[in-house]
């Protein structure tokens, strides 16, 4: 949940973040907030590739930790639009922000493997979901997009939650955990999953997006809906050169395994070998509904939040 200390953390970041200017001096400019992560892409292929340029915008870009730290920066006005992921979407919209929806970012598939949460134990030490029961499961944050799914996940199989003990452990810091035998499952992403998997030591055991939230919006684009008032015709802009960039990596693989390379800063030897995200092409509502209604199961909403009025519409 957001929290003034949490708005506190995230403007103390903003000082000090990495801010590096997308395209050419003399275009209309627009503060952009993106996630260190593959799921920024399709901005910064549409950067790369001048997309941007030919709306004539030009794009001041800082990179936050997560959408909880990057959307009170935005309600700030520091921001102009930032990349947020749903559930931290909802709880702010919740919690008042007056947000308009621009464009999705990352969306789930259909089918695995995807570069969504994947459960992950050591080989040969689970055989079914329902061996979880009295297991220590990791996870980055209990109550974040990661737990929500995997909860739904250990529901859909028939596994008791109250009998499964979470610990929190970041992304970058879970295999050797799983491996050494201190936790039983871990709840992994892209990079870290391909990087544990060429181990030849783990199996996967469930994909929790893919069976629980398929084609939703895992990211997306946001902006205040003042700020989209004022400035329609930007926000469109904006929108149509991300478009771009999702239509251009979904068809050119190669330059967008090295435009991630190079924007996530992945160590070169992964680069052909991660799996990259399925990038939108148009805000998905119902599936975007789904997720708001798994919040409320499982206690990350209090009430519904109506987004009909909320995506914009070019």
């Amino acid at each position: 949940m957001i929290d003034i200390r949490g708005w506190s953390i995230a403007l103390t970041l903003a000082a000090g973040v990495l801010v590096s200017p997308f395209a050419a001096v003399g275009q209309e400019r627009i503060k952009v907030g993106l996630l260190p992560f593959s799921e920024s892409l399709a901005a910064v292929i549409a950067d790369k590739q001048g997309y941007f340029k030919e709306e004539a915008l030009e794009i001041e870009s800082s990179k936050f930790d997560s959408g909880a730290l990057a959307v009170p920066v935005l309600q700030s006005g520091r921001m102009d639009i930032v990349l947020s992921n749903t559930v931290s979407t909802f709880q702010a919209i919740e919690q008042g922000l007056d947000a308009v929806v621009l464009a999705p970012a990352a969306i789930v598939r259909e089918t695995p493997p995807d570069t969504t949460t994947a459960v992950i134990v050591k080989k040969g030490a689970i055989k079914s979901p329902k061996d979880l029961e009295g297991k220590r499961i990791a996870v980055n944050v209990i109550n974040s997009t990661a737990w929500l799914h995997a909860v739904a996940w250990l529901e859909k199989h028939g596994v008791d939650r109250t009998k499964v003990r979470f610990t929190e452990v970041p992304f970058p810091q879970m295999n050797d955990p799983l491996l050494g035998g201190q936790i039983d499952a871990i709840v992994q992403v892209e990079p870290f999953r391909s990087a544990l998997m060429s181990t030849g030591n783990a199996e996967v055991v469930g994909w929790p997006y893919v069976e629980t939230a398929p084609n939703t919006d895992i990211t997306q684009y946001i902006a205040l809906s003042s700020w989209v008032r004022k400035n329609r015709a930007t926000a469109v802009k904006f929108v149509r050169a991300v478009a771009k960039g999702a239509a251009f990596g979904a068809s050119n693989e190669a330059a967008m395994r090295e435009i991630n390379q190079q924007f996530t800063n992945l160590n070169p030897a992964l680069k052909d070998k991660v799996l990259l995200p399925k990038l939108g092409a148009a805000i998905n509502l119902k599936e975007m509904n789904h997720t708001m209604e798994m919040m409320r199961k499982y206690g990350l909403l209090k009430t519904s939040v109506d987004l009909s009025a909320r995506v914009l519409t070019p």
